[in-house]
């Protein structure tokens, strides 16, 4: 099946180039200049993925895309002449699954679309087949992307939850941190902003998060969910 793809850009000759080199990859495309018709778009057009401008003339792409990690999980990569850390932490922070710096290459930005498409295909292949994971007091629901521990529910963010879920189905297994940053699709090299979720993560389901009993630190190494293996299980 054809992907469809929502470009959200309001340089109408960058629009026009992205338009025509989607067209000539086989993806069907729907493109908007502003954030007004973007969000409809998202409704009607119901995309597999989108390439989202930062700046647009009424509502910033950063607001966007914290707006439709409300409801969607598909790929959303981030186009932005902005080059400095925080803003780029920030979009990732905010469900960017990709930052991409403008000016940009076109076979880069397909490449890149292409990967993040099979990636989230996957994962919603694996979701169909399980609909739940037990491990311990925690419950992961896997169709509507929920944990709970001891049957409460923790509020976490998908990338929270990508971080839970790696961590959980292998658990012993120590991840490091450049392992970390290809799971969540971060910038390269990114090991601080690691070291943040993490932190988070441990705010969420530890007890006492300055001194975790789920989530060991291995120094030097990564990081890994302390609960021994053979307790995974999953159910349909």
């Amino acid at each position: 099946m054809t992907k469809k793809i929502l470009v959200v850009e309001d340089d109408e000759n960058l629009m026009n180039l992205l338009h025509i080199y989607l067209v000539k990859d086989n993806y069907e495309v729907h493109c908007v200049q502003n954030g007004k018709d973007a969000l409809e778009a998202i409704q009607t057009f119901k995309p597999d993925a989108i390439l989202l401008d930062w700046m647009l003339p009424d509502i910033e792409g950063i607001e966007i895309c914290r707006r439709i990690r409300f409801e969607h999980d598909f790929p959303i990569i981030m186009m932005s002449a902005r080059t400095d850390e925080l803003d780029i932490v920030l979009a990732l922070e905010m469900g960017a699954t990709e930052y991409i710096r403008k000016p940009f290459g076109f076979r880069e930005m397909l490449t890149r679309l292409r990967i993040h498409l099979k990636r989230y295909e996957k994962e919603v292949q694996q979701k169909e087949r399980v609909s739940e994971l037990l491990l311990g007091p925690f419950r992961v629901d896997l169709v509507s992307f929920k944990v709970y521990k001891e049957n409460i529910e923790i509020p976490l963010t998908k990338r929270e939850f990508k971080l839970l879920l790696h961590l959980l189905e292998q658990p012993g297994n120590i991840k490091s941190r450049e392992e970390i940053i290809d799971i969540l699709d971060f910038t390269k090299g990114d090991r601080r902003t690691v070291d943040v979720h993490i932190r988070r993560l441990r705010e969420k389901i530890e007890d006492q998060p300055s001194s975790p009993k789920w989530i060991k630190t291995k120094s030097g190494i990564g990081y890994y969910f302390n609960y021994p293996a053979q307790e995974v299980s999953y159910t349909q």
